[in-house]
């Protein structure tokens, strides 16, 4: 069976297989749907509870998200102050360079948190076209920035502030004078967008023609600003959606979605049949629901309690006798919407402050647990252990596990306000997925969100009421699943391949060529492996 001479890997960043899949049966996506009907396919599975920081990482490295160092940008340290994380902390090298130190011909556009370096053996541009911006643009041979930006000029979204070395997404930023968009910035958001997929599609061919690449690897992050920034105008049941808006600008999403199909048409006729193609949808969008805003408050009104106990705590004093205490009718009024006057008294309540403020070293270091940054998708809890925290007071053991268990419990009978539902799915020890570190700054607790509605308002019968509305901008946020399309000189066409890990892919690409990569957690996919 004869080795393929090329592979190519188109990546489009948190660009939704849902969506897509409905689009494609529209007739409104054809080349995807050309994928859907004839190519072999996969799940991809992420990195559980930490894909939202840890998915590219991950895929880069072939390492597991226990083994990082690198899940959120920020965290708490064991002296319970936050700090800035970056990617340089990542633990492990990527594949790719393996690949091009052992003598292959590589090229790479944009994968999200990496830095193109100069001097390293594969050409690379990093930080033109990606969502998460951490080093500016920059590229691995002198003079490229340049050329790129003298050819197409400046990504007008993504490369805004071109060489700034901190940590942003453009998207967020780039017209909205206020904390939301205004229509005519809505409008201008979105042509930007476009004109700056326009410029990375034309910089992609022209960096694909550069030489004869062994692999070439481009991943596009128009896809995930798009789903952060307009799934109000997307989502006709979200709280946000504008139906006028919707009609006159159209549905952003739909149109991304559109331009990235034309974008994958225009790269795959440019490959021959010898080569090996990989369409990868990293993970996947939906609206922007979660509890993390009323998480550390919640921390801190049940460690109270606990400490305190129900007399004299503001807890047992507002809820007194329970949920069920309220009788039909209370919980009723309770599960509709708040009115305007309601979300003026809670916004002025001591709750808000919890979630405005950050509670701060003094306060974390006299709880027992405390929230741990986790981006949003999955909430994160650390316990403060004896002997890992400044001044833990929580044992391990069996001690722990206790805590654990009542703290799951306790998260588990949340109550959504609004709706009368669980705010969580489950609670789940970072422990039972990974293979912990002694010195990680890890949450121990992951908590998995309901998503099918706002969470703002909250209930459970230790805390009682906290409110915390949702301020921010971002209407879309990530979900996990992934999504591979494959096709190559050896593989049967519409094969399904079932589900397959993220950190497999490098791996996978690796064993295509016959370069080892050795001392990661990732293995080849023999399907794959073997096209």
């Amino acid at each position: 069976m004869s080795r393929p001479r090329r592979a190519l890997l188109l990546g489009f960043d948190a660009c939704d297989i849902g969506v897509i899949s409905t689009l494609a049966r529209a007739g409104k996506l054809p080349t995807f749907q050309r994928l859907l009907r004839e190519w072999s396919f996969a799940e991809v599975r992420n990195p559980y509870g930490f894909f939202v920081g840890a998915t590219w990482t991950s895929f880069a490295t072939a390492r597991s998200a226990g083994k990082l160092g690198f899940h959120c940008w920020d965290t708490i340290t064991p002296n319970y102050e936050r700090r800035l994380t970056s990617p340089l902390e990542v633990v492990g090298g990527r594949f790719w360079d393996v690949l091009a130190e052992a003598g292959k011909k590589v090229a790479v556009l944009d994968v999200p948190h990496s830095r193109a370096r100069e001097g390293q053996a594969a050409w690379e541009v990093s930080e033109y076209g990606a969502h998460d911006r951490h080093f500016g643009f920059r590229a691995s041979r002198p003079a490229v920035c340049d050329q790129i930006a003298s050819r197409f000029g400046l990504h007008p979204i993504f490369t805004v502030d071109a060489f700034a070395e901190r940590h942003f997404a453009g998207d967020d930023y780039v017209h909205r004078e206020r904390s939301l968009r205004s229509p005519e910035e809505e409008g201008a958001f979105l042509s930007d967008l476009l004109s700056g997929l326009k410029r990375k599609e034309q910089l992609s061919y022209w960096a694909y023609a550069q030489e004869d690449w062994d692999f070439f690897m481009a991943i596009f992050g128009e896809s995930h600003a798009v789903g952060h920034q307009s799934w109000h105008l997307h989502d006709a049941s979200h709280p946000r959606h504008d139906a006028a808006l919707a009609r006159g600008l159209g549905d952003p999403i739909e149109k991304v979605y559109a331009a990235l199909d034309a974008v994958l048409a225009g790269h795959l006729a440019k490959v021959g049949q010898e080569s090996t193609v990989l369409v990868l949808l990293s993970h996947g969008m939906g609206p922007h629901y979660d509890g993390t805003y009323v998480l550390e408050p919640f921390l801190t009104r049940l460690d109270e309690f606990e400490r305190r106990g129900v007399s004299g705590s503001l807890a047992g004093r507002v809820v007194k006798g329970g949920w069920l205490a309220l009788g039909d009718r209370g919980r009723r009024l309770l599960a509709k919407p708040l009115t305007a006057a309601a979300r003026r008294h809670f916004r002025k309540s001591q709750f808000s402050a919890y979630y405005e403020n950050d509670m701060g070293p003094s306060v974390r270091a006299r709880q027992r647990f405390y929230m741990s940054p986790n981006n949003s998708v999955y909430g994160g809890v650390r316990i403060n252990l004896v002997g890992r925290e400044r001044s833990g007071l929580v044992r391990r053991g069996a001690e722990f596990d206790a805590v654990c268990k009542q703290l799951s419990k306790d998260l588990l009978s949340l109550l959504n306000v609004q709706t009368g539902e669980p705010v969580v799915q489950s609670v789940e020890k970072t422990e039972d997925h990974y293979r912990r570190n002694e010195i990680d700054e890890l949450p121990d607790l992951l908590i998995d969100w309901r998503h099918d509605a706002p969470i703002e308002t909250v209930w459970s019968p230790k805390t009682g009421f906290i409110h915390a509305p949702y301020w921010h901008w971002r209407t879309g946020d990530h979900r996990p699943e992934g999504f591979l399309f494959v096709k190559g000189p050896n593989i049967s066409p519409h094969t399904d391949f079932g589900a397959i890990e993220n950190g497999d892919l490098g791996p996978t690409l690796c064993a295509l060529f016959d370069v080892p990569l050795p001392g990661v957690d990732g293995c080849p996919i023999k399907a794959l492996a073997n096209s």
